[in-house]
């Protein structure tokens, strides 16, 4: 009977200390030649050889990666090399997914077990961990994914990954422990995820189970206390259990708030001696006395890095030391400027953007190669690329250059998924009816930060679209360009018994003149048709007057206009401190045959009375001068939108006719006072309103027996409910006013609303 023995972890040679073969044979060769194994042989024919002559072998002949097992027999004077070769891709398949496609699920396996390659059962291993992340970023928590192999001759495989998706996991509970000055409701206001409740059907994602979602709320309740005066604030632990039906979790924090603290003192000082501390003194904006802010301290360090940089002092930085009294519940901040290394900019490079063009982002530079390297450029680059919201993360590092004294600064961006938006739901105002609109808007069109919009309109007594192309750095200048373009009908039957019609094209610029000062420029062509509406409809009509009369028939109207506007608001969109100032200038009358001058002033001022109320005051003031053909349309009138002098009709201020018919004045003012307070989450997105509206409307050229006119003022004085993210899809507006003070001719209206894209 023949002996064979194995070396190594096959089989066990005899127990002696060396052996010897003749020959070396390898077997189960298919792919491989054996000329490209001799190099791992550590067993040289006719040479002693003993166990650790094998495990080299064996080691060697696995790490050429051809081979799924390797055994090492002895055949009297044989040495056999017994090889599995390892089998070869020829397919790689995903069978069951839906919600990924099956160029995603290929990009995470990669060239892994690409198509032409060896298969190898450890990289399934790691192909399935990552399939599972992947579907965790989706939201996918219960996914199963089950690799299977179909072998075909030649040594070739299928690779297939059966999935069963499931359905995405949801948020049942979030549950706070530890909070005692916020409530529960405040702290998930500030959260991007929400609990799975039946009227947040239309924002389903929002309740959706992800772990990267977690951790940004995380930081953001940690934002929130330390804004409030809680600098030791932190979350001792937080976690998510999944429910036994996998369909949805629980996620618990729990925190320790610490004391509330307060500013004792705010000091600045200088290490670099041509930098006087004491003249950047004034823009100390940390008040002694006031609440611990974490964002404001940041902010302000900003604000006096960013005033002493544009003094020509690129190297400079501005440090904040922080002392804090335990015991006494105070902080000390003190500012100190300090001196950076001269180091210049030698090259900067983007990574990251697939879709977003190089020169779009590298036009938002505030810091440029051979620049010296300063600190707030780069910083202000940061935010500039932030706010174009391409980007759901953009960092810049720096790494070392070609020189001691040269940086190479790396931008990295991770673009969204999408920069499109489309938006449908339902319109409705008391001076349109009701009906439905669509728009869509791509704020990045084909990566070139071009902005596309498009909307249709239609409701019972308006219809209308338009479609704007706006270029934010037209010819890749300082400067933004669009065209805009559309046309509507308009039923005026409860104002003046007219229809207008009219088609426009209104090509723009737009400009910053200074730091928060920002200018357009527009030019309008529209042509326009009105006529009474029964006219439309053949039907007889009486008691036309002759200012009426004036207003029919088809004109050109070809207006210039130019707005300044300075915005000094904390908030572009839900301001609650700062002011907001504008100017408007048009004149009408190089093509067409309407022309007239007109000057509109408009200011807004916020100031938070508390944490949650903010008074508003909102002042304009209008004066036209009219040329020829000027048609009410072009003329000041109030009441009904919901915004100027609340508890008015449409047009329900202003000159009328003798048969009540709104025409127009040539002068108006308006100012409103106003306390806003929110009524739900920020979620929800429900305001409260008091105002006080005082204003008018008048002049006219017409002899004062032909139509009631009055300057005197008009007040009226109410509630709103404003919800500004209302399941039709624009904001609503639900405004009870009651006029206090009017003339005899003035229509009043106590209850309006209006949703207006």
């Amino acid at each position: 009977m023949k002996k064979i023995v194995v070396l190594a972890s096959s089989l066990v040679f005899a127990s002696v200390s060396a052996y010897v073969v003749d020959q070396i044979v390898f077997e189960g060769l298919d792919r491989v030649e054996e000329g490209a194994l001799y190099d791992c042989l550590s067993i040289k024919p006719g040479k002693n050889f003993n166990d650790d002559d094998v495990d080299t072998t064996l080691k060697a002949l696995f790490r050429k990666g051809f081979f799924s097992d390797v055994k090492l027999l002895r055949r009297k004077q044989k040495l056999v090399v017994q090889c599995v070769e390892k089998p070869m891709v020829d397919r790689v398949a995903f069978e069951g997914n839906e919600v990924a496609s099956d160029d995603a699920l290929k990009t995470i396996v990669g060239n892994r077990i690409g198509e032409g390659r060896l298969f190898s059962l450890h990289l399934i291993k790691d192909i399935l961990a990552d399939l599972q992340i992947m579907y965790r970023a989706l939201g996918f928590y219960s996914v199963i994914v089950v690799p299977k192999l179909i072998r075909h001759p030649g040594n070739k495989v299928d690779v297939v990954f059966e999935i069963k998706e499931g359905s995405k996991t949801t948020v049942k509970k979030i549950i706070f422990i530890g909070n005692k000055s916020f409530s529960d409701d405040e702290l998930k206001d500030i959260m991007s995820t929400k609990e799975e409740k039946i009227w947040r059907f239309w924002d389903y994602e929002s309740h959706v189970f992800r772990e990267d979602k977690v951790e940004v709320d995380m930081e953001a309740i940690s934002s929130f206390y330390k804004n409030r005066g809680y600098p030791f604030f932190m979350i001792t632990s937080s976690y998510a259990e999944m429910d036994f039906d996998k369909k949805s979790h629980r996620c618990t924090f729990i925190m320790e708030e610490g004391d509330l603290y307060h500013i004792a003192s705010v000091s600045l000082s200088s290490e670099v001696p041509k930098v006087d501390a004491k003249e950047f003194e004034h823009l100390l904006a940390v008040e002694k006395g006031s609440v611990y802010d974490e964002h404001l301290i940041n902010a302000n360090r900003d604000e006096i890095r960013r005033k002493i940089a544009l003094k020509d002092n690129p190297f400079i930085d501005v440090v904040v030391k922080i002392d804090f009294d335990k015991k006494k519940k105070l902080a000390s901040i003190r500012y100190n400027v300090v001196e950076r290394l001269k180091v210049f900019v030698e090259r900067i490079d983007i990574v990251g953007n697939t879709r977003t063009l190089d020169r779009v982002i590298r036009r938002e530079f505030s810091v440029h190669e051979g620049d010296a390297l300063n600190v707030y450029k780069v910083q202000r680059t940061i935010e500039k690329l932030r706010a174009m919201g391409y980007f759901d993360e953009v960092e810049i590092s720096e790494e070392e250059g070609s020189m001691a004294d040269k940086k190479v600064l790396l931008v990295s961006v991770k673009e969204k998924e999408s920069t499109a938006q489309i938006r449908m739901g339902l319109n409705v105002s008391d001076a349109d009816g009701f009906g439905g609109f669509i728009g869509f808007m791509e704020h990045n069109l084909m990566g070139t930060g071009r902005v596309l919009s498009a909307d249709i309109s239609w409701m019972q007594r308006y219809r209308g679209g338009k479609i704007d192309l706006y270029d934010p750095r037209f010819m890749d200048q300082n400067f933004g360009a669009g065209v805009g373009m559309g046309g509507n009908s308009y039923d005026r039957k409860n104002i003046d018994q007219s229809m207008v019609k009219n088609i426009y094209v209104s090509p723009y610029v737009r400009y910053t003149l200074a730091e928060n000062l920002y200018h357009t420029l527009r030019y309008t062509l529209s042509r326009n048709n009105r006529s009474h509406k029964d006219r439309d409809q053949n039907k007889k009509i009486r008691n036309i007057t002759r200012l009426m009369e004036e207003e029919y028939g088809k004109y050109t109207c070809g207006e210039i206009s130019s707005t300044l506007t300075y915005d000094k608001t904390d908030n572009f969109y839900d301001p609650r401190n700062g002011y907001e100032l504008s100017m408007t200038n048009s004149y009408a009358g190089i093509i067409g045959n309407v022309s007239y001058f007109k000057n509109e002033l408009g200011a807004k001022f916020y100031k938070a009375i508390t944490e949650r109320v903010t008074f508003i005051v909102d002042a304009n003031l209008g004066y036209l001068k009219e040329i020829k053909g000027t048609r009410s349309t072009h003329r000041f009138s109030l009441g009904g939108d919901g915004i100027s002098m609340r508890g008015f009709d449409s047009g329900g201020v202003g000159p009328r006719d003798k048969e009540d018919n709104s025409i127009g004045g040539t002068k108006y003012w308006t100012v409103s006072l106003m306390a806003k307070a929110p009524l739900s989450t920020k979620e929800i997105g429900i305001d409260g309103v008091l105002f006080i509206d005082f204003g008018s409307a008048w002049g006219t050229r017409h002899a004062h027996g032909d139509v009631h006119d009055s300057s005197s003022i008009r007040s009226s004085a109410g509630v709103a409910i404003q919800w500004s993210k209302s399941p039709l899809g624009v904001p609503l507006s639900f405004v009870f006013g009651f006029a206090i003070k009017k003339q005899p001719f003035d229509k009043k209206q106590t209850f309006t609303l209006t949703g207006i894209m």
